[in-house]
């Protein structure tokens, strides 16, 4: 596994970061703990969690976060592993927003107590809200670094225009900024670069700003939903194939990047979606791929991804 340092963060981040919204729901506790340690055998010390995560399930809500903080105290791997979470969504029911400085003193306050951690290394704004000036977000956000409660910030789902506002606010006022972004960013660009009105995905303009700026960007939705799995290969039975998956990948420039990945991973003896996501990390900017396994094996596959160098002439065939 490769590591590259993020806000300075110790120890530095592993290039695959372990996503677990589904632990201590949809995937029961015992399996959530087997990926974790499959995760951690394989050299990856970075975690994704939010507080909102399973909130959308009857008791669900702080499931994911509960099931780490259990993890990290029966692995003995407190302070061994880069944990980052995520607040401020707006609420599931009222849609009210969360970018409030209670709402954040409040989620924060919430994530570490799941947690079982004094401090989160990451955190993660989940939303925006465009409405709230951005010295005010920032403002109150420094509030909890300097309270040690925070090591270091980050946006998810922001645009560039509000990243840039706010990198120029911080710059400014000699504030702490985000040091890195989140929105879906896979080998297999999305039909839309909005999905609903509040997630995001890469286009042409978000790239060409972490070009810009070498802001790291924290990927999600890396895998394009099991694009690059075998089950949308040509010939591959529909059966195995989600409609909502070919609605947003299923381009004619996605297949031909697919049959180039089938075609790298045949002469380098590993799988398309290790390709996938190693031509992520071929970026000229920082680039941590977040993965979803559902399984030890996924998670196993997964992890090999970051060892795996792509060269010049492989990353160019499959842009």
């Amino acid at each position: 596994m490769r590591y590259h340092d993020l806000a300075g963060l110790a120890p530095a981040p592993s290039r695959v970061c372990l996503g677990t919204s589904s632990f201590g729901s949809d995937t029961p506790e015992a399996e959530a703990f087997a990926i974790l340690d499959a995760f951690a055998a394989a050299g990856g010390n970075f975690l994704d969690t939010a507080h909102i995560y399973a909130a959308w399930r009857p008791g669900g809500a702080g499931q994911s976060e509960r099931t780490i903080g259990k993890w990290l105290k029966r692995a003995g791997l407190r302070g061994k592993m880069v944990v980052g979470t995520k607040g401020a969504h707006f609420d599931m029911q009222t849609k009210a927003s969360g970018v409030r400085r209670e709402t954040i003193a409040q989620h924060l306050a919430e994530s570490l107590e799941r947690l079982q951690l004094s401090n989160v290394d990451l955190y993660w704004l989940h939303r925006d809200d465009p409405e709230v000036p951005v010295g005010e977000i920032l403002g109150w956000l420094n509030e909890h670094l300097k309270a040690g409660t925070i090591r270091a910030l980050g946006c998810s789902n922001w645009t560039v225009a509000r990243m840039e506002e706010a990198a120029r606010h911080a710059k400014r006022h000699g504030l702490a900024g985000f040091c890195a972004s989140q929105i879906g960013w896979s080998l297999a660009r999305a039909a839309t670069s909005r999905a609903g009105s509040d997630m995001l995905y890469a286009d042409d303009e978000t790239r060409a700003y972490h070009v810009r700026s070498g802001m790291p960007q924290v990927g999600y939705s890396t895998q394009a939903n099991g694009f690059f799995s075998g089950k949308y290969d040509p010939g591959a039975p529909p059966e195995g194939q989600r409609k909502g998956v070919l609605q947003k990948y299923g381009l004619p420039e996605n297949f031909r990047r697919l049959e180039a990945a089938r075609r790298i991973a045949r002469l380098r003896g590993v799988t398309s979606n290790q390709v996938a996501l190693a031509s992520l990390f071929a970026q000229p900017f920082p680039f941590f791929a977040i993965v979803g396994p559902k399984s030890v094996e996924q998670a196993r596959d997964s992890c090999a991804a970051g060892d795996l160098a792509l060269t010049a002439e492989e990353t160019a065939a499959l842009a």
